[in-house]
């Protein structure tokens, strides 16, 4: 639950082989023989000389999953994932939080691997890669050995400029699932309780803040540690009521032949003066630009969140009836979690999340990889195979699911599958195609799958279009990443002014100091982009 803030560092670009060793994160490969394996791809790799070295080193972040972040030496879904793909994968799980900065030391050691995964093949984080050779170009390698890739991958994906560059493909994208997972989470076991229903209009929210605020409704003996809504750091995962004003801070939209950024619209004023009157009345937590994710959750599990936003898909592991008496600490056996859509705003606006490309990562091949064709002939088998299909959805049969007579059974529950999270390992950290949390095969599954379905119809139905889709990072951010949209001119504006130390008028300060440090510049650059793309 995290919006990625690239942090800009000087890279010395010295690619060494990407099987060089030293400082390692946590990689894990069973072999054969069961034991950890640290080989990557050698020119003296001879395991299959017909079809080619079949090792492929992985390297990406844990994203929070608890599963991966324990993995063993030896794990059973890695073995299973070999055994089934013919193919012998490492994986070198980085942190996710940090995984940025860790990136950008791996770039500038060379310390890399075979398949990489990277927000973007145009991320600040390896900044020229694709100019610079970095990158294996991968269009007639997809087109001789994935042509299951195009098929199965939406071409919305294949046109984003986080997977290409001037017609030619550099990247393989990952997906989401959706075009927008972002929904909002609300205690109806507290609206409940309150005798209220589901809020829809602000007037509707304020009111439920209120009775949050005023009454003890965790439970507990003290009415003062509940809010009606949290937050956290970035702000970006907490953006649950830009919509309902029209805005996003990061998406853009034409005004009078101009791309012009959400950020500095008039309604974003709007917007803000609404969060800061959240914070004065005591409604979000004081402490939300400076809380942890980790903080954040604890909030949520210890019954003082009334509401917040997240993904759909972390729906099931964290809040699900299943599992949510796991999690929370505060009257456990009485939490009811819904999702919910934002507020509609004076004039009817609502949404959570803008349109999105669909991705979720990209993988990309640096040039030094000696068997690029094995690696995309290993995505095209986990696009296309249908025990492939199973094994990200399902885990491993006989352990994870079974299957008799064309029935199938999977227990997202059962122990082999909940304890740590454990389905969050096949369907996430070692899928290479998707976020298999919203894969339909795992969806009809679950034991709450018509309240998850209906979920995602509404994250769908919310997602705010704009005119910014496909929009390359634009040179002016890059030159000055402070101006850039949730750059950090705009959240220490947005702070200063939610917490009172700033009037609401200093918004309009705000956006001259924007324009004169390059702003306008930005405009120019992005309005060039659009006309020059969809002429």
């Amino acid at each position: 639950m995290k919006k990625i803030w690239v942090i800009v560092i000087a890279l010395a670009l010295i690619l060494s082989a990407c099987t060089s060793k030293g400082n390692k994160g946590n990689e894990l490969s069973p072999n054969s023989e069961g034991k950890e394996s640290t080989e990557g791809n050698n020119e003296s790799d001879t395991k299959n000389p017909d079809s080619g070295n079949k090792s492929i080193k992985v390297l990406l972040s844990h994203a929070e999953a608890e599963y991966a972040k324990t993995v063993k030496v030896d794990d059973l879904y890695i073995k299973e994932l070999n055994k089934l793909s013919g193919y012998n994968l490492s994986f070198d799980f980085l942190g996710h939080s940090d995984y940025d900065q860790q990136l950008s030391l791996r770039f500038v050691s060379g310390e890399l691997a075979d398949l990489v995964r990277t927000p973007s093949i145009d991320s600040t984080i390896h900044k020229d890669a694709v100019e610079q050779g970095i990158f294996k170009e991968l269009g007639s390698l997809i087109d001789q050995y994935g042509p299951n890739l195009k098929k199965r991958i939406p071409e919305t994906a294949w046109n984003s400029p986080r997977v290409q560059k001037d017609g030619k493909i550099y990247g393989i994208p990952v997906l989401v699932g959706t075009a927008n997972d972002r929904i909002g989470f609300i205690r109806q076991d507290w609206l409940d309780k309150l005798n209220l229903k589901q809020p829809e209009t602000i007037d509707e929210w304020l009111n439920y803040f209120e009775q949050v605020k005023v009454q003890d409704v965790n439970g507990n003996g003290d009415p003062d540690d509940e809010y009606g809504y949290t937050m956290f750091e970035g702000v970006g995962w907490s953006s649950m009521f830009f919509g309902s004003f029209g805005v996003d801070p990061g998406t853009w939209h034409m005004q009078d032949g101009k791309l012009i950024p959400d950020m500095i619209s008039p309604k974003m004023k709007e917007a803000i003066a609404f969060y800061r009157m959240l914070y004065e009345k005591g409604y979000v937590n004081r402490d939300l630009f400076t809380k942890k994710e980790a903080d954040f959750r604890a909030d949520i599990y210890n019954g003082k969140s009334g509401s917040f936003a997240a993904a759909v898909y972390q729906y099931t592991p964290d809040f699900s009836a299943a599992n949510a008496p796991k999690k929370f600490v505060n009257e456990p056996d009485k939490v009811k979690i819904s999702m919910v859509a934002p507020p509609a705003g004076p004039k009817g606006e609502r949404g959570l999340g803008p349109v999105s490309d669909g991705i979720y990562f990209v993988w990309v091949i640096p040039e030094t990889v000696k068997n690029p064709e094995e690696i995309i002939k290993y995505l095209d088998w986990a696009w296309s195979a249908p025990e492939a299909d199973k094994f990200f959805a399902y885990g491993i049969e006989g352990s994870n699911y079974t299957e008799e007579s064309g029935e199938l059974k999977y227990d997202v529950s059962a122990p082999v599958n909940a304890d740590k999270n454990a389905f969050q390992m096949f369907q996430l950290s070692i899928n290479p195609r998707e976020i298999g949390f919203n894969n339909d095969l795992v969806l009809k599954t679950l034991p709450e799958s018509e309240k998850i379905i209906a979920g995602y119809k509404l994250s769908a139905d919310i997602a705010m279009p704009h005119d910014s889709l496909y929009m390359p990072p634009l040179v002016t951010f890059q030159n000055n990443p402070e101006i850039s949209t949730w750059g950090t001119m705009f959240v220490e504006m947005f702070s200063k002014i939610m917490t009172g130390s700033q009037p609401i008028d200093a918004f309009d300060k705000f956006v001259a100091d924007w324009n004169k440090r390059g702003g306008d510049k930005a405009i120019d650059e992005a309005t060039q982009w659009y006309n020059a793309f969809h002429k």
